[in-house]
């Protein structure tokens, strides 16, 4: 919620700027055993049992979303939502770069996996994007409201991005606010 709060105070310049609000969540391979014991594989179990699970998973990233929508709702911004199913959350991310035309990528961080930053383990998602993404897209990394691309990464990329002031200067451009779910 603080990538999106950062977001809508710091990018939306105009009512025409649309947020995508990209979920990128598992594949599906493990569901909760009908026992109520550990996980079986969806294979093992009927397609009544796998559908409700599924239901139940929607029903949660449904409420999720919810939130993030109500914030953009009251902030006059027009969002769209994109729900991927991957276990390359990545990956998936900046293959929607070119697709959706993003020159904008807010990506939030909590607190423990910005310390893992800072001890040199990384945050394998935030600087695979921050690391990969094509000169087009400015890549924000935010943590409680704050932006920390420079205790993500040492490229020179990340250093030599534009002020979010020089940001507003340029129409046309989209922004995207990414956020790590959670639960899965």
């Amino acid at each position: 919620m603080d990538a999106l709060s950062w977001t809508l105070n710091h990018f939306i310049t105009s009512p025409s700027t649309i947020v995508y609000l990209i979920h990128v969540f598992p594949q599906l391979n493990l569901i909760p055993n009908p026992l109520g014991v550990g996980m079986v594989p969806k294979s093992q179990v009927s397609a009544e049992q796998i559908e409700s699970y599924m239901a139940q998973e929607r029903g949660k990233r449904r409420e999720l979303l919810q939130k993030f929508i109500q914030l953009c709702s009251a902030s006059k911004v027009k969002v769209d939502t994109i729900l991927i199913e991957s276990d390359m959350i990545g990956k998936a991310i900046l293959d929607l770069v070119p697709i959706l035309n993003i020159r904008k990528l807010v990506i939030g961080i909590n607190k423990s996996n910005l310390r893992k930053s800072r001890s040199r383990k990384g945050n394998a998602i935030a600087d695979q994007i921050l690391q990969n993404a094509p000169e087009s897209c400015r890549v924000r990394i935010i943590s409680e409201g704050k932006e920390v691309n420079e205790m993500m990464t040492t490229t020179t990329t990340a250093a030599a991005s534009p002020s979010p002031q020089e940001d507003h200067k340029k129409n046309g451009s989209v922004s995207c606010s990414c956020f790590i779910p959670k639960f899965k």
